[in-house]
């Protein structure tokens, strides 16, 4: 619980998200980084879900050297309290920084000017922000020496400034190392999961709530378990399911295809799957950042009817 002044308000995963879903890919190579995502944006209610757009825009440019691409809260409210989706919100961090397509960018600056940004959109209008949901935003590109850079913000966290206010902000991952080739995904993962590292991850949640009870049958008065249970053998076990993907190996354009094929295969799994969110859906975008800069793959264009 968070009291903010005359409400209460619950942060969890399982709060309301009026818009959200997505699936987002990053594949890190020797030769450059590729970055894919869907176009559907969905509205959650109480009692149903619909589609909102299949023409969501979840990578944006950022000058020459940085890609942007976002996950889970689709709008939030601006200085004057207005709803902007989140690509508008990045194009309005690029004009306050002067940002051309030219401009070189630094994936560490744009993750903390961006940081800032939000900061203040977060802050100014908690009570209308916090009803969005989670935002993910992940800033790739190439550093000052060439080296691979990938950030995660995660929103919103909270900090306490007195008894009844709370300062609201991002939590800044970058963990990722640059040097090592691997994949990231960020969204709607359970085909990715279950694809590649060859499980749901609800497994091991199933296999906690069945090891809680045993545990609480043979003694009611261990509190403390839940708090302390790890998996170890169970996730060690698990990870020789996973699939032998040599991304060490893998050219731009193996990654490519790798990219495409995990958001296409999102896509496919979710219109067969019943007890599924259809969250990720329209036309994938795809971008290659390489030490000479930023461009496009394949990016969806406004149109007119079909001839």
């Amino acid at each position: 619980m968070i009291r903010l002044p005359g409400i209460w308000l619950i942060l969890t995963m399982s709060m309301t998200l009026p818009c959200a879903a997505t699936v987002n890919v990053v594949v890190s190579t020797y030769d450059g980084l590729v970055v894919a995502a869907d176009s559907r944006v969905i509205l959650q209610g109480d009692e149903k879900t619909r589609i909102a757009s299949d023409f969501g825009q979840k990578i944006v440019r950022v000058g020459s050297h940085v890609a942007v691409a976002f996950s889970g809260a689709a709008h939030l409210y601006d200085d004057e309290a207005n709803l902007r989706n989140i690509s508008s919100i990045v194009e309005l961090y690029k004009s306050k920084k002067d940002l051309a397509e030219t401009t070189r960018t630094f994936p560490r600056a744009v993750a903390v000017g961006l940081d800032s940004l939000l900061t203040i959109l977060y802050n100014r209008n908690q009570l209308l922000n916090l009803k969005r949901g989670e935002l993910e935003l992940v800033i790739c590109g190439y550093d000052r020496e060439k080296e691979r850079r990938i950030f995660k913000l995660t929103y919103p966290k909270a900090e306490k400034v007195d008894s009844n206010e709370y300062r609201f902000y991002g939590k800044l991952d970058s963990s990722f190392l640059s040097g090592t080739p691997g994949s990231l995904v960020y969204g709607q993962r359970d085909v990715w999961c279950r694809l590649i590292k060859g499980y749901d991850p609800k497994i091991l949640e199933y296999s906690c709530v069945k090891t809680v009870k045993d545990v609480k049958a043979a003694d009611s008065t261990d509190s403390t378990f839940l708090d302390s249970l790890v998996h170890p053998k169970d996730t060690l076990a698990l990870d020789g399911l996973r699939y032998d993907i040599k991304y060490d190996l893998m050219t731009l354009q193996d990654a490519i295809d790798f990219a495409l094929f995990i958001v296409r295969a999102t896509i496919e799994a979710q219109r067969f799957n019943q007890a599924s969110i259809q969250g990720v859906g329209g036309a994938i975008d795809i971008a290659v950042i390489t030490p000479d800069g930023f461009r496009w793959v394949q990016r969806k264009a406004l149109h007119g009817e079909a001839e």
